[in-house]
C-alpha cells in the first residue's frame, strides 16, 4: 500500500516542536562558552553568519534611521539590538518560542526606546502591520518545510526595491538520506533540504533579483572547529551546567556538522537580493 505523506502543516508543526526544543536550550553553557563569548564578543547570535552577516545586511540594504527592518527567528533579540544600534534602523523581531521571546524581553527591557521590539508569532501564519525596507534571517529556511510560501510572503511585505538578506544552509551532492535523518533528529532540519541551485532558483521564481551570493562554508568549518576547541576547554563547566550526556551530544554534533561542511555535504551561503 502506498502511504501518502503527511500534510504540509503537520510537517511544519513537527519542525516547530523540534526547533523549540533546540532553542529553549540556547542560553545554556554550551552556547555561551563555545559560541557567544569566544566567537561573538558576547552577542547571543549563534548562527554561522554571525555578526559579519549583520554588518553585511546593513551595508547591502543601505540601512539608516529612516528604514524599517524585520527579522525572522529573532531568538534572544541580540541581532535586532545590533542592527538598531549600528545602523539606527527600526527593527521588529518575530520569534515563535515562548522561552526565547521571554529571554529577549528580559535581556532588552528598554528595546522600544532603543528602536526595536519583539513579536511572538508563528511567522508562517502572521501578517505584519506594515511593509519593510529590509527583511533578514540567519539560517531559518532549513527548518521551513514550505519555503516558497514564506518567500512569497516576504516578497509582498517588502517595499519596492527592498532587500532580503539571509545566511542559509543547503544540501551538497553527497548528502545521504541517513545524513538528512541525523539533521532532522538533532536540529529539525527538513528532509527536503534543497541544493544551492534549487534554493537560488526558488528565490528568482518568487520575484527576487540581483542575487548576491557568497559561499561561507569555510566559515562554518571554522565555527565547528572552534566549538570543539572551546567544548574541551570548558568541559568541566559545561558538564556541571548541563550534564555529561549533553556535553557528549554537543561534541558529537560539532564533529558531524564539521565533517558535513568539510566534505561539502552541507554548504553555507550568504545571500542578498532585492524585490523588483
Amino acid at each position: 500500500m502506498t502511504m501518502n505523506p503527511p500534510p504540509s502543516d503537520l510537517v511544519q508543526a513537527a519542525v516547530n516542536a523540534l526547533q523549540i526544543r533546540v532553542w529553549d536550550r540556547a542560553d545554556d553553557p554550551r552556547f555561551r562558552l563555545t559560541i557567544y563569548e569566544p566567537q561573538r564578543d558576547g552577542w547571543k547570535v549563534g548562527s554561522v553568519g554571525g555578526l559579519e552577516f549583520l554588518d553585511y545586511t546593513g551595508a547591502y540594504a543601505g540601512l539608516g534611521p529612516e528604514h524599517s527592518v524585520l527579522e525572522f527567528g529573532s531568538g534572544m533579540g541580540d541581532a535586532c539590538a545590533y542592527i538598531a544600534s549600528h545602523f539606527g534602523s527600526r527593527v521588529t523581531g518575530v520569534e515563535l518560542g515562548t522561552e526565547q521571546i521571554e529571554r529577549a524581553r528580559e535581556r532588552h527591557p528598554d528595546s522600544l526606546s532603543r528602536g526595536y521590539d519583539f513579536v511572538q508569532a508563528d511567522f508562517l501564519n502572521w501578517d505584519p502591520p506594515q511593509c519593510y525596507d529590509a527583511v533578514y534571517f540567519l539560517e531559518m529556511l532549513p527548518i521551513i518545510h514550505d519555503c516558497r510560501t514564506l518567500l512569497e510572503k516576504i516578497h509582498r511585505w517588502l517595499r519596492p526595491g527592498g532587500a532580503l538578506t539571509m545566511s542559509d544552509i543547503v544540501a551538497g551532492p553527497g548528502l545521504s538520506d541517513e545524513d538528512r535523518e541525523f539533521l532532522w533528529i538533532e536540529d529539525g532540519v527538513v528532509h527536503n533540504l534543497p541544493s544551492r541551485a534549487e534554493r537560488l532558483a526558488m528565490l528568482r521564481d518568487v520575484g527576487f533579483q540581483d542575487l548576491d551570493v557568497t559561499d561561507i562554508t569555510q566559515k562554518a568549518v571554522t565555527q565547528q572547529e572552534r566549538i570543539l576547541e572551546e567544548s574541551n576547554r570548558h568541559k568541566e563547566a559545561i558538564v556541571e551546567g548541563v550534564g555529561i550526556d549533553s556535553w557528549l551530544n554537543w561534541v558529537e554534533c560539532a564533529n558531524v556538522y564539521g565533517r558535513f561542511f568539510v566534505e561539502r555535504k552541507l554548504e553555507c551561503l550568504r545571500i542578498g537580493s532585492r524585490r523588483a
